[in-house]
């Protein structure tokens, strides 16, 4: 980099050094017109460097402000994917948590239920049993009483006729009269005696007929009310795993795309770190050129106005006139003294293209001299 004062200076020292070694003038003139030309391609990197750092600096805030809006937009996407995978309420976890509580009290349900039916059938069984055994039994005894009674009953006809007949061999004879409280009917246990026991009997039978009918009915109704609780159980499961089916896939897809989220904003989070280290990195050299770009053009234009005041001293005095006069009668060669007082005339041009005049003259006719 140049130098606000010093360059200047530095030239022109290199150009008394050169002038003190007695270098010939058109090796210093050479020298000069490198340095103009050196000028030039310094303004030219200055310029470009800028151009550069304008550019570069701007496209490298662009992406850095990229990365950070896109930082904040894949954090809203992790805030909004984690709430949904774990609020305790709504989140899918707590929701995955409620579907398995549920089919948990559904598969005790079933099992209590199961149990509670499989206990009332066995009662059931053994109440009906014992209806069916007590129905055998009093049927047992109804015959039995019925038979007993029927052969009292006949004992008692036998008797009553024994009796008629005794009454009427006695109506020839004088018998006493019976006595007042004397009946001539034997009755014991031949009327309600008899058929009351039967009939409590019978009584006993049809209701326990009727209490194995209802015990049938009630089992029945028992039975529908199991199936049907059943049935709604059997759904209710088959509905709640499918959903929790649904909400464990959608978990993992959740998931999988928090995960993806989380990583791609550690990368994001990393690429903008490094746009902000090589921002950091090129600042320097940036505010500098920006800041000097003016004050160095200034002394390149400064610098430049002395090399060329150089060349025009230099070639203002009359040692340089005179090395260039003895340097261009050296070109003439052999022709000098021809071409001393005049070489624009035929003669002079047609020695240093080394032809006659008349050879000269025909492919230069207005030559001065044809």
């Amino acid at each position: 980099a140049r130098e606000q004062g010093g360059s200047s200076a530095s030239m022109f020292s290199r150009l008394a050094a050169m002038l003190q070694a007695n270098n010939p003038f058109a090796v210093v003139l050479e020298e000069i017109a490198k340095m103009l030309d050196l000028l030039d391609k310094e303004g030219e990197q200055d310029k470009k460097h800028n151009d550069w750092c304008v550019d570069e600096t701007k496209k490298t805030s662009d992406d850095i402000t990229t990365k950070a809006n896109e930082i904040i937009r894949l954090t809203s996407d992790i805030d909004v994917l984690d709430a949904e995978i774990n609020d305790p309420e709504t989140g899918l976890k707590a929701t995955i948590k409620s579907y398995e509580d549920t089919l948990q009290a559904n598969y005790e349900s079933q099992q209590t239920e199961t149990k509670d039916r499989r206990e009332e059938n066995i009662a059931y069984q053994k109440d009906i049993s014992n209806l069916v055994e007590a129905e055998k039994l009093l049927e047992r005894a109804i015959v039995v009483l019925r038979k007993y009674y029927a052969k009292i009953s006949a004992e008692i006809k036998a008797e009553m006729s024994l009796v008629q007949s005794r009454k009427a061999r006695n109506a020839n004879r004088d018998d006493p009269a019976p006595p007042a409280t004397w009946e001539d009917k034997y009755k014991g246990q031949s009327e309600a005696g008899g058929t009351d026991a039967i009939s409590m009997l019978e009584f006993i039978l049809t209701n326990t007929k009727k209490e194995e009918t209802q015990a049938h009915s009630d089992e029945q109704d028992a039975q529908h009310a199991y199936e049907d609780s059943m049935q709604n159980l059997k759904d209710e499961e088959k509905s709640t795993q499918k959903a929790l089916a649904d909400a464990r896939d959608l978990l993992a897809q959740k998931e999988l795309s928090l995960s993806q989220r989380q990583e791609e904003r550690t990368k994001t989070e990393k690429e903008k770190k490094a746009l902000d280290d090589y921002l950091e990195k090129i600042t320097p050299g940036c505010n500098f050129i920006k800041e000097n770009l003016d004050l160095r053009n200034t002394n390149r234009e400064n610098e430049r106005t002395a090399l060329n005041d150089a060349v025009s001293l230099i070639e203002g005095t009359p040692a340089y006139q005179e090395a260039m006069a003895v340097a261009h009668n050296e070109t003439l060669g052999e022709c000098k003294e021809i071409c001393a007082l005049n070489e624009n005339v035929v003669a002079c041009k047609a020695c240093l293209a080394d032809v006659t005049i008349p050879a000269y003259c025909a492919g230069h006719p207005a030559t001065s001299g044809c």
